[in-house]
């Protein structure tokens, strides 16, 4: 079976004009492989000068290929393009990942550098990867034995704080038809809960559906969205204030929230997800508190480290009954115990030459998907991009391999990077239940 993916980059010449490459990525095989299989991956670099021009196949050009196996081994080569593909070719005798990283080099031998929006620079590059045998990968250490009663503890410090809640309607933001307010909640763990929640427009008591929405890795204010059919609330992963200009949030990026995500990575009370996960329990208890619910619909959704906080959310309230996770971090952390590249944030790496801190290890396992997986009985989705570097594929597919519901479901994406997942049958899905279709 030959699966052909198609991946363009625009590349703004230093010289005259624009000209666009086009990277023909291919594989002779389906993305899941049995053990010993090999696979070969290949790439053709096309360009045009202009958006009338034909595409042709550029010769002479330096493409570097970067093979990798699950994150750990690495083989570099340069090659020359032409009217023939370039051809990196890999196997593995056990389940795990592999990917290929396709590269346009410069004439001085480093990567051909694009200029994008906002006098942002990229290099001009593209991947495809494969998991082998992914139904057979397993967590690479056992659970703590009180992981539950941890997080018992947990609800039960955050049931002693009352909501004490500060809610704002902001008219001049709210999308047509419905009703915007800032909330912001006393919560246990050191900061508040700071979210926006829009409300359809004379709603009605117990009659709609309840999404809530996590935010991925970075320092922002919460998002002004909407849900036909639901009430929708969006909280920032840091509980700060909403609306401030950019330059707040670049800030605290800067300073207070700088690399936040290793703070405290050696206590299980003080690694700074503890607060983001009480502050997940508090956006449940909020929204189902409000009149408008109807006590039966309650979604989760989240990408990367807001699809790591959807699946503590949909492990830690069996009231939520749908979780949409795309590309989760916070992913099979002890990954580097089996050889396997950690998911995103990283919190660590085991490996012969350096042995990982106990106490960091030990903190890091009550805040892993593989685990919190295992208590997640609602529907659940997931998706990964089996060119994702930042959250490994084999990590995600653990997590799904360790999920207790019944209906799961995981979409692949060969060519896709961390941006290149999106949930998109996931959320039409949602749609249909929201609507009671």
């Amino acid at each position: 079976m030959k699966n052909l993916i198609v991946l363009s980059v625009l590349v703004l010449a230093f010289c005259a004009g624009a000209v666009e490459y086009k990277f023909e990525i291919t594989s002779n095989k389906a993305w899941k492989l049995e053990c010993g299989e090999e696979v070969a991956f290949s790439c053709k670099l096309l360009s045009r000068e202009n958006a009338e021009a034909p595409f042709t196949v550029v010769k002479g050009a330096t493409l570097q290929s970067r093979l990798v196996v699950d994150g750990v081994s690495t083989v570099v080569k340069n090659h020359i393009s032409g009217d023939k593909p370039v051809t990196v070719s890999a196997k593995r005798t056990t389940p795990g990942w592999v990917y290929v990283r396709f590269a346009l080099m410069d004439a001085q031998g480093k990567k051909m550098v694009q200029t994008v929006i906002k006098g942002r620079k990229s290099s001009v590059y593209g991947g495809i990867g494969a998991l082998y045998e992914p139904e057979k990968l397993i967590a690479a250490k056992a659970e703590p034995e009180d992981f539950d009663a941890f997080w018992k503890s947990r609800r039960a410090m955050l049931n002693k704080v009352p909501f004490n809640a500060k809610v704002t309607e902001l008219p001049q933001k709210a999308p047509r038809g419905f009703k915007l307010y800032d909330v912001q909640l006393d919560c246990a763990g050191g900061m508040p809960l700071s979210g926006y929640l829009s409300v359809p427009v004379n709603a009605k008591p117990k009659s709609l559906a309840a999404v809530v929405s996590y935010q991925g890795a970075g320092v922002s204010s919460s998002w002004a969205g909407a849900r036909n059919g639901a009430i929708y609330m969006n909280i920032n992963a840091h509980g700060i204030p909403n609306g401030k200009e950019r330059a707040f949030y670049q800030k605290l990026s800067q300073t207070t929230l700088k690399a936040y995500y290793h703070k405290g990575k050696n206590d299980r009370e003080k690694i700074y997800f503890h607060g983001m996960y009480l502050r997940v329990m508090r956006s449940l208890d909020y929204i189902k508190s409000r009149p408008e619910w109807n006590g039966k619909v309650l979604i989760v959704t989240g990408s990367s480290q807001g699809g790591g906080q959807a699946i503590a959310a949909a492990a830690l309230d069996p009231q939520v009954t749908m979780c949409i996770a795309a590309v989760p971090a916070l992913s099979d952390h002890s990954g580097s115990f089996a050889n396997r590249q950690p998911g995103w944030p990283q919190f660590y790496r085991n490996t012969a030459q350096k042995k990982a801190d106990p106490k960091v290890v030990a903190a890091a396992d009550y805040y892993d998907n593989v685990f919190f997986a295992r208590r997640i009985k609602c529907e659940t989705w997931l998706t990964t991009g089996l060119f994702d570097t930042t959250c490994a594929p084999a990590g995600v597919y653990t997590v799904f391999n360790n999920l207790a519901a019944k209906k799961k479901f995981i979409d692949i994406v060969p060519t896709g990077s961390h941006s290149g997942a999106p949930a998109r049958k996931a959320h039409a899905r949602s749609n249909e239940i929201i609507l009671g279709k």
